[in-house]
């Protein structure tokens, strides 16, 4: 493949950037930080949904531009280099309104997808649970039939931006006698619906940006299930692949790079030695992490639903993020150990001290997949490897 992009995507480039200079203007970051900042913001996803910026590969009649898979790489990397409070649409753009293209029905596509491409309607992820994380089969919410409605009861945990959120995208056990990869359902949850309660987890650095959330006889219309019943484990399958191919990562792991070669050292001749050499090598690993994130683009350009190739990309991604971090810790000796209190998610604050961009860095290959289930893709996906 070319990994060349073309003069119409440099063109739609400068477009977005036209845009994010003069949406995100000092008014509105002073707006912003008087409504508590972090990484989600109404008012920037709808401006940019009102401008056609978000759902820019979805078709026309779902609310989208009908551009390519390339046009919505460069609309990511583009707001990711900007710092965008993005996290608002970021779920609903990325994952859900994709998968709901894939499995959903005619009258769920025709009434999620324009609001997700308005920017009007926000997602989180109900997966992981406290028994079951890496182990998605392994959950134990269970949604009972009655009637015309799923009466849903549970608790899922590590839910990011649960507290800003319209909706809740839920795991659920739908046939308990089932094996349990099967037996398992995709629903809908409106997180106003009574008893559903989301309570605030708070980071090793202070921040909130994970929830748990109690599920307590939470009655669901049973046509809010997508896909089959049954069948959610396939479906969320997809969707995590969705999530994990993301172009979102490597642009901060470029700008993170890049600060981490242009900023001065300040542990000595003989650690900045040694440190450079290391950039370097992550340099390296920092390219062909963003072919590998290509790759997964152009196999969705060509019509294809890429599996282990997206994992692949996320392990070479989030694992070179710690290096880079860790890195430019150590060039800054104990001053580079030195952490901030709930600045904010690390996407959107460029000049976080690098001993807080080291400890949000961990999180990098846990998150959508640990690392270790990525290499198990990997090998039975990818090189065909049986199953221990």
């Amino acid at each position: 493949m070319d990994y060349n992009f073309t003069a119409e995507h440099e063109a739609f480039r400068q477009e977005v950037r036209a845009f994010l200079a003069r949406t995100l203007t000092t008014e509105f970051w002073e707006r912003h930080r008087a409504k508590g900042g972090g990484s989600s913001s109404p008012e920037f996803s709808q401006a940019a949904g009102h401008e056609g910026m978000l759902a820019i590969a979805w078709p026309p009649e779902y609310g989208g531009r009908g551009k390519g898979f390339f046009d919505q790489m460069v609309y990511t990397e583009e707001m990711v280099r900007a710092g965008a409070p993005i996290e608002h649409h970021r779920r609903a753009v990325q994952q859900v309104g994709p998968s709901i293209m894939l499995f959903g029905t005619e009258d769920q596509k025709r009434d999620y997808l324009p609001r997700i491409a308005r920017g009007e309607l926000s997602f989180a992820m109900g997966l992981s649970e406290p028994d079951a994380g890496s182990d998605l089969a392994s959950v134990s919410t269970l949604a009972i039939r009655d009637g015309d409605e799923w009466v849903v009861t549970g608790q899922k945990r590590f839910t990011s931006g649960a507290h800003f959120s319209d909706m809740l995208w839920t795991v659920a056990r739908t046939d308990p006698e089932a094996p349990k990869h099967r037996g398992i359902s995709i629903l809908l949850v409106s997180l106003d619906l009574p008893g559903v309660r989301v309570v605030p987890l708070i980071d090793l650095q202070g921040r909130h940006h994970f929830n748990e959330v109690f599920l307590d006889g939470a009655r669901v219309p049973a046509s809010n299930v997508i896909g089959d019943v049954n069948r959610g484990w396939y479906v969320n399958a997809s969707t995590m692949d969705f999530e994990r191919s993301g172009i979102a990562r490597w642009a901060f792991l470029e700008r993170t790079l890049r600060r981490a070669l242009v900023e001065p050292a300040s542990a000595g001749p003989a650690a900045e030695a040694g440190a450079r050499s290391r950039l370097a090598a992550a340099a390296v690993r920092t390219e062909v992490a963003q072919l590998l994130s290509h790759r997964v683009t152009a196999l969705q350009a060509g019509g294809g639903l890429p599996n282990y190739e997206v994992s692949v990309a996320k392990l070479s991604v989030t694992e070179t993020i710690q290096q880079v971090t860790n890195t430019a810790l150590h060039r800054h000796g104990m001053h580079g150990l030195l952490a901030e209190e709930d600045q904010g998610d690390a996407e959107d604050a460029p000049d976080m001290a690098w001993g807080s961009l080291y400890l949000d860095s961990i999180r990098h290959t846990i998150g959508q997949g640990a690392a270790e289930i990525q290499r198990n893709v990997i090998a039975n996906r990818g090189l065909g490897l049986p199953r221990g």
